[in-house]
């Protein structure tokens, strides 16, 4: 821990000690904000892309998954060309107008958390069936040059929940990244909606692929592509983790409807786990 200002909360794990995953604060599940605390959703953080002399924001969000391991959609890397080289990610991020070259940053009151980290990438991992014409099986992972130093603001999210769902459809799941309203990093709750209905309120000609599905969120916020959706793992009546549920894929916004379209990582699980291991 170190003191700047008033106060500076930084806690890194040893680099052989294992990070647990999916961290919450219980107090803040339930609460109306529509902007994370510094420490909240540690896993989230955003996708640059080599511009000239300059990494540019691409619009799109990444999940800490491992330790040299984030995933984000195959549409936001597509961009790349499979030259891994131009791309980057900050991590430890929740105010984008903050730099890695910061080292620390402080609000008026004195609070101050450290800047984010940013990561080359040495190699793009798009799903192996990964549909650019559909849509469908929207998932890529990015390994890291650098092993991640876990720290409260950068830490993995839970692949696996303890108990499955067996169905994903009528449940309220939290989701959380970046957004094209705000600098902060924002956080929502969505409905999930049957592929009938989803199809009827966004004026899709035909329904959403077969891995994919629907939220309706509670507000009409338009996040990045790559926000994580979250579901609770809830051991002895208590909520002690979150998990990953699916990647935001799609905002569809017809007059005053919007339908966020998620992909489902569930069918994943495994290929996830298997490219992560390394």
């Amino acid at each position: 821990m170190r003191i700047l200002g008033k106060l500076v909360v930084l806690l890194v794990v040893t680099a052989g000690e294992e990070q647990k995953c999916g961290s919450l604060d219980e107090r803040l599940l339930f609460n109306t904000e529509t902007s994370t605390e510094p420490a909240e959703y540690p896993w989230m953080g955003i996708l640059y892309q080599l511009m000239g002399a300059s990494f540019e924001n691409t619009g799109c969000s990444v999940v800490i998954l491992a330790k040299f391991y984030v995933l984000t959609t195959a549409s936001c890397v597509r961009r790349f060309n499979n030259r891994p080289e131009t791309a980057a990610v900050r991590l430890g991020i929740w105010n984008e107008t903050h730099t890695s070259d910061e080292e620390y940053i402080c609000n008026v009151k004195g609070f101050c958390v450290p800047g984010p980290v940013q990561h080359s990438v040495s190699e793009i991992i798009v799903h192996p069936q990964a549909d650019k014409d559909t849509g469908d099986n929207d998932l890529a992972l990015l390994r890291l040059t650098e092993q991640i130093k876990w720290s409260t603001y950068m830490q993995p999210l839970c692949l696996e929940p303890i108990s499955p769902l067996k169905s994903l459809i009528g449940r309220n799941f939290h989701f959380g990244g970046f957004e094209h309203s705000n600098y902060i990093k924002g956080k929502g709750l969505a409905f999930t909606l049957t592929r009938e209905y989803c199809t009827s309120l966004s004026s899709a000609s035909k329904p959403r692929p077969e891995n994919q599905f629907c939220g309706y969120p509670v507000k009409r916020t338009k996040f990045y592509e790559g926000a994580a959706l979250m579901g609770l793992n809830i051991a002895n009546e208590v909520p002690k983790s979150f998990y990953l549920v699916g990647l935001l894929s799609e905002v569809v916004i017809v007059g005053q409807t919007t339908v966020l379209g998620f992909q489902d990582v569930g069918p994943w699980r495994s290929w996830l786990l298997e490219n992560t291991r390394s």
